[in-house]
């Protein structure tokens, strides 16, 4: 357990500018958490350094969790095979940029559905749905979608 920790801090401070790091050790931190190697109240230390460290940087714990768009495109290209997500692909980027929190008007989300719901959902719960809406609009067929967005100017 003390092993664990320990590098958790180390990981912490290596992400972090030599500044940032000086700063933050020049009110003992850092020494406070060494000294309290093997003591119930190092992970309450540990924990108000992770907090500082947090709100120093501008993020607030409940954001800490961002989607990163290339993680998003890997995981609708893990449920469809590549010349499905060729389509889906550009079908996402005409809609909305791969931006999850994208809106237009009362449409929301990666996939421009009108639901505000929709918009609520994380990403990849977004694809999931708009897959969804696919396999039933669209026999499951993006490229088909996409003609139809092409044509039409919506799917």
């Amino acid at each position: 357990m003390k092993v664990v920790q320990m590098s958790t801090i180390q990981n912490a401070t290596r992400h972090l500018t030599c500044g940032f790091v000086n700063r933050l050790d020049s009110h003992g931190m850092l020494r406070t958490l060494a000294r309290l190697r093997g003591s119930a109240l190092r992970g309450r230390a540990l924990a108000g350094v992770l907090f500082i460290m947090l709100t120093a940087m501008n993020v607030s714990p409940a954001d800490a969790k961002d989607y990163k768009q290339m993680n998003i495109k890997l995981y609708a290209y893990n449920k469809l095979n590549w010349n499905d997500f060729q389509c889906y692909n550009w079908l996402i980027f005409n809609e909305s940029r791969w931006n999850y929190k994208a809106r237009n008007g009362s449409h929301y989300g990666l996939g421009q559905m009108r639901s505000e719901w929709y918009g609520t959902l994380n990403p990849y719960r977004q694809i999931d749905v708009h897959l969804d809406y696919i396999k039933h609009r669209y026999n499951g067929k993006p490229c088909i979608a996409l003609k139809h967005w092409e044509n039409k100017g919506w799917h």
